[in-house]
C-alpha cells in the first residue's frame, strides 16, 4: 500500500436521527451521523455526504431532528463544496449518501454489489439523492481500490451488501474509516477480541470476516460514522 502524506482527517457532524421507540437495541435514542474529510496533497476526499431531506420514508421512520446539509457542514469547516475532488460512501443509505446530489460530476466510488442492491431494491434508499441525479458520476469497483495514493478502499459487507471502508495512510499512522461496518467503536473492540480468542483456539463470540482484515492492516485508529468515540491501539501512539 502506497504511503502518502495525508495531513489530517476531519470528522464532520452531519446531524442525528431518533431510533423508533419499538427498537430493541436503542429505543428512542439519538444516533449521530458523521462524514469524514480527508486532506490529501492531490485534493479533498470526502467519505459520506450526510442526510437527504427528501427521503420521506426514512424521515418518517427515524424522525431526524437535526439534518445538517453537507454544503453547510463543509462551509463551517472552511471548505467550498466545489473543492471536493473525490467521494466514497460507506454505503447508500440516505443518512450517509443523501448529499451526493450536491456533487454532480465528482467521482463517487461505490462497490458493484452496493449499486446492484440499490437497483434491485427500490425501497433501500432515496435514489434521486444518492445515485440517480443529473451529473452523477459513479465509479463502480469490485473489491479493493486505491483512488489516490495512500487512500485505499476495502469491502466490509454486512450492514449492506456493498458496504466499504477507507484505509488512510497519515503522518501519524494508518487510520481506518469504518463507516457503519458496526455502529459503535465498542462493537468493534468486542468483535476484535472475539477474533483474538478464536485465533488462540478458545471459545469466542461472532465476528464478521472483515474484522480479521482490519487486524491485519494494524491501524492505530479506527473511526465509525455513528460514534464520536474512537478505537485506538494500545501501544503508546500519541492522541490528537
Amino acid at each position: 500500500m502506497t504511503i502518502a502524506p495525508v495531513s489530517r482527517i476531519r470528522p464532520l457532524h452531519t446531524g442525528h436521527y431518533t431510533m423508533p421507540a419499538t427498537d430493541s437495541r436503542f429505543p428512542s435514542d439519538r444516533i449521530i451521523v458523521r462524514a469524514f474529510l480527508i486532506e490529501h496533497p492531490r485534493g479533498l476526499f470526502l467519505m459520506d455526504t450526510g442526510f437527504s431531506p427528501d427521503d420521506r420514508r426514512a424521515l418518517g421512520a427515524f424522525a431526524p431532528v437535526d439534518i445538517r446539509p453537507i454544503r453547510t457542514v463543509l462551509a463551517e469547516a472552511g471548505v467550498a463544496h466545489d473543492d471536493v475532488r473525490l467521494i466514497a460512501n460507506c454505503h447508500f443509505h440516505s443518512d450517509h449518501s443523501g448529499g451526493n446530489h450536491e456533487f454532480p460530476g465528482v467521482p463517487i466510488f461505490v462497490q458493484r454489489a452496493e449499486l446492484a442492491h440499490l437497483r434491485a431494491t427500490p425501497e433501500y434508499t432515496h435514489a434521486p439523492s444518492v445515485a440517480e441525479f443529473a451529473g452523477a458520476r459513479l465509479e463502480e469497483i469490485d473489491g479493493d481500490a486505491e483512488p489516490l495514493p495512500g487512500i485505499h478502499i476495502i469491502p466490509t459487507p454486512g450492514h449492506s451488501p456493498g458496504h466499504q471502508s477507507l484505509v488512510v495512510e497519515t503522518k501519524e499512522g494508518r487510520v481506518i474509516l469504518g463507516g457503519q461496518a458496526v455502529n459503535f467503536s465498542s462493537d468493534y473492540a468486542r468483535q476484535r477480541y472475539s477474533l483474538e480468542l478464536g485465533l488462540r483456539g478458545q471459545a469466542h463470540g461472532p465476528y464478521p470476516a472483515w474484522v480479521a482484515r482490519f487486524q491485519e492492516l494494524d491501524p492505530w485508529r479506527v473511526y465509525f460514522a455513528h460514534d464520536t468515540a474512537v478505537w485506538q491501539r494500545e501501544d503508546g501512539w500519541p492522541i490528537g
